[in-house]
This record gives structure tokens, C-alpha cells and sequence, in this order.
């Protein structure tokens, strides 16, 4: 009787295993998808990217750096 229930304990623990690691496999990559998803629909660009009609400006924009004072050097 020991060596049956030594060898259905050996299949059954080796079944939960394989199951186990495939649905947690599913799980993770949904989830995965999820949080893509998720982090890509909370991505917006400032307001000052959009025009007047709220559409996003696809051209060159101008950018302005203010230094101090200390960083200027002159020649």
C-alpha cells in the first residue's frame, strides 16, 4: 500500500506543479498587459502641446533654458 501511495503523492504533486506554473504564466502575462495598458493611457502630454481645437502640435517647438547669473562666464 505505501508504494501506491508514495507514486499517486508523486503524480498528483507533479500535476499541481505543471498546472500551477501554467496558470500563474496566464496570470502574469495578463496582468502584464494590464499595467502596459493602463500606464500608456495615463501618458498625456502637457497642454501646451495641444492647439486651439485640442489637437496635439506635430511641428518644431521652441524650448527656453533660464540660467543664473553665477553661470555665466565671459571670455
Amino acid at each position: 500500500m505505501t508504494p501506491e501511495i508514495i507514486y499517486f503523492s508523486a503524480i498528483t504533486s507533479v500535476l499541481v506543479l505543471l498546472v500551477g506554473g501554467i496558470v500563474g504564466w496566464i496570470i502574469r502575462q495578463a496582468f502584464s498587459e494590464h499595467i502596459y495598458v493602463t500606464a500608456s493611457q495615463t501618458e498625456s502630454l502637457h497642454p501646451e502641446m495641444y492647439d486651439e481645437d485640442g489637437r496635439w502640435i506635430n511641428e518644431e517647438l521652441l524650448s527656453v533654458r533660464f540660467i543664473d547669473e553665477d553661470e555665466i562666464e565671459d571670455d
